[in-house]
C-alpha cells in the first residue's frame, strides 16, 4: 500500500512539473495538484490509522517505509547522470 501511494504521489509530482511549460497558469496547477495529491494521500494513511489491528501503528510504519522507498527510487531514477570526464 505505502508504495503505490508513493507511486501516486511522487509520480503525480513529476507529472506536474512536466506540465508547467506548457500551461497559462502554473500556480494554479502546482496548487489543485498538491492538494488532490495530499488529500488522497492524507485519506490512505487515515484508513490504514483506522484499521482495528492488533500491532497499532506497525502498518502505518510499514506504508511509510513504501513511500520513502518509492521517493528514493524516482529520485535516482529520474535526476540526470553527471558524466565524469578527464
Amino acid at each position: 500500500m505505502g508504495a503505490s501511494l508513493g507511486l501516486f504521489y511522487f509520480g503525480g509530482l513529476w507529472l506536474t512539473v512536466q506540465q508547467l511549460t506548457t500551461t497559462q497558469h502554473p500556480y494554479r496547477l502546482i496548487f489543485f495538484s498538491f492538494i488532490f495529491r495530499l488529500a488522497v494521500t492524507l485519506f490512505v494513511v487515515s484508513l490504514i490509522l483506522s484499521s482495528k489491528t492488533v500491532y497499532g501503528v506497525i502498518p502505518l510504519l510499514i506504508c511509510c517505509l513504501g513511500f520513502l522507498a518509492v521517493r528514493t527510487i524516482m529520485i535516482l531514477s529520474i535526476q540526470p547522470r553527471n558524466k565524469i570526464t578527464f
